[in-house]
């Protein structure tokens, strides 16, 4: 699902994508919808990087992104299974198995990607 980032957004995506502040400078628009499919599709290179992108985030950020997939705010459809999984098993490690478990039915329910 689509939406307009809010600054609690942008702040994560500027810390999964440490090179957006250049790019921005650069003048490229960076204008994304969502957070984790543009991480795991345009700048990661590879699943290693994914996952090494989302490392560096706080348990705060986490909890706050699993409750934006959640809430369906988020989504994860547009993630190859393998790139969901990583997020969600970081999940499950950092945050909860709770939380982890309600993003697994919240992808696996999910719509596709519409894009």
């Amino acid at each position: 699902m689509a939406r307009e980032l809010n600054d609690k957004d942008k702040e994560i995506l500027k810390k999964l994508i440490p090179e957006y502040e250049e790019m921005a400078r650069s003048g490229i628009d960076l204008d994304y919808l969502n957070i984790l499919p543009p991480v795991a599709n345009h700048h990661s290179q590879g699943l290693a990087d994914f996952q090494s992108r989302l490392k560096t985030l706080s348990v705060q950020d986490l909890d706050y992104l699993a409750d934006q997939v959640i809430d369906g705010a988020e989504s994860l459809d547009c993630l190859m299974p393998d790139y969901a999984d990583a997020f969600i098993n970081l999940v499950d490690m950092r945050v909860s198995k709770d939380k982890a478990g309600q993003v697994r039915e919240a992808f696996e329910s999910g719509g596709g990607c519409d894009i």
